[in-house]
């Protein structure tokens, strides 16, 4: 159904439904209402009596103590005797409830409430332990009784004390003291000079508010009441009296509404009171049925609306099956795409103009025409299948070909539904889509894919692609090979880390990162792959980033070929360029080019380096008398011999023919190198071993030292000199150019 009908057939049920709910629930809510005001006047009423009750049980502790003042002023030194003798008489305890004790203390004389104040003499009734623990010698000392016993004889009227600890321990009930002067004159001072000169002492009361508030109030009260009172302002420490000991007031507390609010005054202090009435007063003018009858106010509205909204929809659907008619009639008829209906025989019942033009067939040569005659054999059994879910009550699609009446095949993608009455398939609605040009275009496209992939496979180059997260997407056959997979297909979703070079795959994820954040081509650049099985390849890389039609940089195209063998090749050619072929030692244009670099280095350091020249000592008689092959193996063992009395570091060289030269650089003295053309002599002294015969040579050393400045050639010629200097005298030596030349 539209939303525009299925609103307006909804919305007079809506607005009934809208209608009563709104009157059940101003009905529970006046009711509601009218419960509260009257459980609000009700226990403003019992809280006021109970203030006033309040009022007059705690205001007698106050007469008490003015009464005790009077009696100590008008029995003079009577002593303590006297005053526990009035105070049992007058039973003060059985009648002021949470009274802790009463007595009286006296100023010494020559001190002051505002500088020293002394009260040392003192009684009290009662005289128990616990009293004498919570009374200082000196009742001043303590904040609270030294502000109210100074507003007390300034005033002459008794005051209270704030709340404070009756004992010294700091989970003692908190209790107020209040304090009455009694002054020495006949008459009442006047002014505040007069009292406090004539101050004699105070009688005081203790009074545990809790227990007095308790017996003033009665047992009933906490039923129906919970009573905070503070001293002043609300705060935690002014807190005198809590009776449930849950401060609601601070707390904001909903659950308990405040029912009175005022201000007592009690020994010149004034008392905050918070009165918050219990859950009697609601229980006794709620009604506990209120929220039934809401309820019951609530579905009857909903019943209401539904039969609206069922009167509402019977009504439209007459009209909309009217109009449905009409509108499916049309949209058959001007349905861009082949339309038409089918009974349960597969016969055409009706079909549009464009089914017609695309079947090539009038109307009358297709109704009645079963159209399986028009599909291609190979797809017949798939359109039964479909035709079958079909009268099952499920809408199907697939796509097939058929045979219009000329003979030329129409590719079409079909849709099939259900047309149900009355709970049952009467007919089934088709709709199929002239694909033909699409269909020709995907499979021209796959041809050209499978073209293109057969190129790729058999061109010598390693071809891949990776997504943006660097996973391959896939690649040719050459490189699946070389990744050690089976098939090209093998390798999507894979990345550098699953596959045989997973030694390379951290430099290769930079690479391709570096590629793709620049979107610059990467063409024709070698690198070092290096794979599980230990094995070394060089590769000539290209790698070009690939963008979406929004320019986004989504893939990566890349493509190597293996210059191994290539590499190898300049290898060999290097080593041919820089490397003596018999011996393995460098020749004589490396060496030349490397006493450059030293010759450099000695004149910016001044470094210590040594050249030595030696040849092979009767070198000649050895191949006339051997043969040359001979004197290869003699050339290649004096320059292992050499290699093994020098450093790693320092160079040996084949100049050519029995001519070798060693650079010793960074050498710590000059001595150092004589040692090192010692031990070559030395080492040369032993037989060179020529098959079954040895064969006895030795050398002659000649050491120059590289000067700052110095030309590499000079260098050379003075160790050449040195050499033959060493020959001239008897061979087998070394001589240092220099030291007698």
């Amino acid at each position: 159904m539209p939303d525009t009908d299925r609103n307006r057939t909804l919305l007079p049920a809506f607005l009934v439904l809208l209608l009563g709910c709104s009157v059940s629930f101003s009905a529970f809510e006046l009711e509601n209402r009218l419960a509260g005001e009257r459980t609000a006047l009700h226990a403003a009423t019992d809280a006021a009596q109970y203030q006033y009750a309040l009022e007059q049980g705690i205001g007698a502790y106050a007469h008490l103590s003015r009464d005790l003042a009077g009696y100590v002023a008008a029995a003079g030194d009577s002593g303590e005797a006297g005053f526990v003798r009035y105070a049992r008489t007058a039973d003060v305890l059985a009648e002021h409830p949470g009274l802790r004790s009463i007595g009286y203390v006296e100023q010494v004389p020559g001190s002051s409430l505002n500088t020293n104040a002394l009260f040392s003499y003192w009684y009290m009734y009662p005289r128990s332990a616990e009293a004498l623990r919570a009374w200082e010698p000196d009742l001043s000392k303590v904040p609270e009784r030294r502000r109210a016993m100074q507003v007390a004889r300034d005033s002459g009227l008794p005051t209270s004390t704030q709340p404070h600890s009756y004992l010294s321990s700091s989970n003692a009930t908190p209790v107020v003291a209040v304090f009455s002067p009694v002054y020495r004159t006949a008459l009442p001072p006047t002014t505040i000079a007069e009292r406090r000169a004539a101050l004699r002492g105070f009688v005081f009361l203790v009074v545990d508010v809790d227990e007095a508030v308790e017996r003033v109030m009665g047992p009933g009260f906490r039923r129906s009441f919970d009573l905070e009172i503070y001293d002043g302002s609300v705060r935690p420490e002014n807190q005198l009296y809590d009776g449930d000991k849950r401060p609601h007031f601070r707390l904001g507390d909903r659950d308990f509404p405040v029912a009175r609010q005022s201000d007592l005054t009690f020994a010149n202090r004034t008392w905050k009171l918070f009165f918050f009435a219990k859950a009697v007063y609601r229980e006794r003018y709620y009604n506990p049925y209120g929220a039934v009858i809401l309820l019951a106010g609530f579905m009857a509205s909903i019943g209401l609306a539904y039969l609206t909204a069922a009167w509402m929809r019977r009504v439209a659907k007459r009209s909309r099956r009217r109009a449905e008619v009409m509108r499916f009639d049309t949209i058959f008829e001007k349905h861009p795409f082949a339309a038409y209906s089918l009974d349960h025989r597969h016969r055409f019942l009706s079909a549009n103009a464009k089914a017609l033009n695309d079947f090539k067939l009038s109307k009358q040569d297709l109704i009645g025409k079963p159209i399986e005659e028009m599909i291609v054999p190979e797809n017949l059994s798939r359109f039964l299948q479909a035709f079958a879910e079909v009268l099952n009550g499920d809408s199907v699609s697939f796509e097939s070909a058929l045979i219009d009446n000329v003979g030329v095949r129409i590719e079409v993608s079909m849709i099939m539904l259900p047309v149900i009455a009355n709970d049952r398939v009467i007919s089934v609605l088709g709709i199929a889509e002239n694909i033909t040009e699409r269909k020709l275009i995907e499979w021209r496209l796959a041809d050209s894919q499978r073209m293109l992939k057969l190129v790729i496979d058999n061109i010598p180059q390693r071809v891949f692609w990776k997504d943006s997260q660097l996973r391959y997407m896939g690649c040719n056959e050459a490189f699946s090979r070389d990744a050690g997979l089976a098939r090209p297909e093998d390798i999507v979703g894979k990345s550098d880390f699953e596959l045989a070079w997973r030694a390379s795959a951290e430099l290769y994820r930079n690479d391709d990162i570096e590629t793709m954040r620049s979107n610059e081509p990467k063409i024709n650049f070698e690198e070092r792959q290096l794979r599980d099985d230990g094995s070394e390849t060089w590769l000539r890389t290209s790698k070009i980033p690939l963008y979406d039609i929004d320019g986004r940089t989504v893939a990566l195209l890349g493509l190597y070929e293996d210059i191994t063998d290539r590499k190898l090749l300049e290898r060999q050619l290097q080593q041919l360029a820089h490397y003596d072929s018999l011996t393995g030692l460098a020749n004589r244009a490396f060496f030349y080019h490397h006493l450059e670099l030293v010759t450099s280095r000695v004149k910016r350091r001044h470094a210590t380096v040594a050249l030595l020249y030696l040849d092979l000592d009767r070198f000649k008689a050895i191949n006339d008398t051997y043969g040359h092959d001979a004197g290869d193996v003699v050339l290649k063992a004096f320059g292992q011999r050499i290699k093994h009395v020098v450093r790693e570091t320092d160079l040996v060289v084949r100049l050519g023919g029995d001519e070798f030269a060693v650079l010793l650089e960074d050498l710590p003295d000059r001595k150092t190198a004589e040692t090192v053309a010692r031990k070559l002599v030395a080492v040369m002294q032993a037989p060179f071993p020529l098959g079954s015969a040895d064969v006895a040579a030795g050398t002659s050393v000649g050491v120059a030292f590289l000067e700052p400045g110095m030309a590499g050639d000079e260098a050379v010629r003075r160790a050449d000199q040195a050499m033959y200097r060493a020959k001239r005298g008897g061979r087998n030596r070394h001589e240092v150019y220099g030291s007698a030349l």
